[in-house]
């Protein structure tokens, strides 16, 4: 099982307690129309990467959205095989993709 699929994941109590209250705090994060899960798993990849790289999680949700189309282009469209991974393969793989696409933090 995915760390992101855990109920306990200490990154997701960061965030309010409900999905509705959750959706609503990071609905502004894509450009879609995404289900609760697709911007669980996308606050999930922005926590993760910003705790690996010891970066704030703004700075990291910035270089996904503003800076580049990672969310949108990448992380929804693959959100079914990526969810299925464990958090530090989410995190490597994320790295790539921004290397990939010159987003430097």
């Amino acid at each position: 099982m995915s760390d992101f699929t855990k109920n306990d994941n200490a990154s997701m109590n960061r965030y309010p307690e409900s999905i509705s209250e959750m959706t609503q705090s990071v609905q502004g994060i894509c450009t879609g129309n995404y289900s609760n899960d697709e911007l669980r798993f996308v606050v999930f990849c922005i926590e993760s990467l910003a705790e690996d790289m010891n970066v704030d999680p703004v700075i990291v949700h910035d270089a996904l959205t503003k800076e580049s189309d990672i969310v949108d282009q990448y992380i929804i469209p693959c959100y079914e095989t990526l969810h299925t991974q464990g958090k530090e393969y989410i995190v490597e793989n994320l790295k790539e993709v921004m290397a990939e696409r010159g987003i430097v933090l």
